[in-house]
């Protein structure tokens, strides 16, 4: 099994930090979208995918300690706009931030534009202290200014022998890995945004199990850009519940220049190569033949995406909000 989750961090732009604490929501502007407004504060907070947007958050503080040099956690998450359109959306967010080991708290503001659903692929334009503004501003989904990543592929996984090279790989002790959450925030990410509805639960019971980081250096790259990929093997113990491989692997990316973006893949068993096109021709009566159960499978992987899809226009359409899982 093998997905495709990406996103991008990119600076502030130009007037993009309207759009946060306007709790009567934004009616339709000039591009056809508007913003409804969700508290995420009280005894029955409801609002939806609440790990994904709690995820949202603190991507977007990891975008200011990295760039700050701060040490940051999210403490609370406040309230949130969110884009209302039939597909990808924006999420303009106040949060809580806490500096650890002492009672300092401080009100953020992180944005975050969507630009598809089933995978991670999102910019995160703003992550800084609250301001106030009075116009709001939606800039138009169509609007795609960071899209450097969109031709690179990422490196197949390299051989164990490969990560005896310490002068290519850094391997991560454990010490190490408790010191750095973002680690973990990266595997986790990567497969709530293939999942909205994976629970806290079940995101507890991965077990990283190894991490490898390599530096390089991209060709035809700015001398300020600064190319990360991590590699990490962990067990998803839930699925074992189920009779699936738990041992798994993932790889994701990240790019720092002005800019900085992640991009992964996680999977199980080998790495398949197969492409969307040869995938169709055997489930079409190709070059192999399948059974039910194997085709039922393909099948269902090849229409996720539409699945979400459906879930989130019924979700609108309902206004059946999900409670908040954190």
């Amino acid at each position: 099994m093998s997905r495709r989750v990406e996103y991008t961090l990119a600076p502030p732009q130009r007037n993009e930090s309207d759009g946060f604490d306007y709790p009567d929501g934004i009616p339709i502007s000039y591009n056809l979208h508007r913003l409804r407004h969700f508290e995420c504060e009280g005894s029955y907070p409801k609002y939806p995918y609440g790990s994904l947007v709690k995820f949202y958050a603190m991507v977007g503080l990891h975008r200011y300690n990295v760039l700050e040099g701060k040490n940051l956690q999210l403490d609370t998450l406040k309230s949130f706009n969110m884009r209302i359109n039939c597909g990808a959306s924006s999420y303009y967010i106040t949060l809580a931030a806490r500096v650890p080991d002492s009672g300092l708290k401080q009100i953020f503001q992180v944005l975050v534009h969507e630009e598809r659903l089933g995978s991670l692929d999102m910019t995160c334009t703003i992550a800084r202290p609250r301001v106030t503004t009075n116009v709001p501003f939606l800039r138009p989904h169509s609007e795609s200014e960071y899209d450097y990543m969109d031709n690179d592929e990422l490196p197949d996984w390299p051989s164990e022998i490969a990560f005896d090279d310490t002068k290519r790989f850094h391997l991560v002790k454990e010490s190490e890995l408790r010191d750095n959450d973002w680690i973990r925030l990266y595997l986790e990410l990567t497969l709530v945004a293939h999942d909205r509805f994976l629970t806290v639960h079940y995101l507890s019971q991965l077990e990283i199990v190894k991490v490898a980081i390599e530096e390089v250096e991209q060709p035809n790259a700015s001398l300020n850009t600064k190319t990360t990929f991590v590699y990490i093997t962990y067990k998803d113990l839930a699925k074992a519940q189920i009779g699936e491989p738990v041992d798994r692997k993932a790889i994701v990316r990240r790019i720092i220049n002005e800019t900085t973006g992640l991009r992964g893949d996680y999977w199980s068993g080998e790495r398949s190569v197969i492409t969307p096109e040869e995938e169709y021709m055997l489930l079409h009566g190709g070059e192999k033949v399948r059974n039910n159960e194997q085709r039922s499978k393909k099948l269902k992987r090849r229409v996720g995406v539409h699945r979400l899809w459906r879930w989130w226009y019924q979700a609108y359409k309902n206004r059946g909000l999900r409670s908040s899982s954190y």
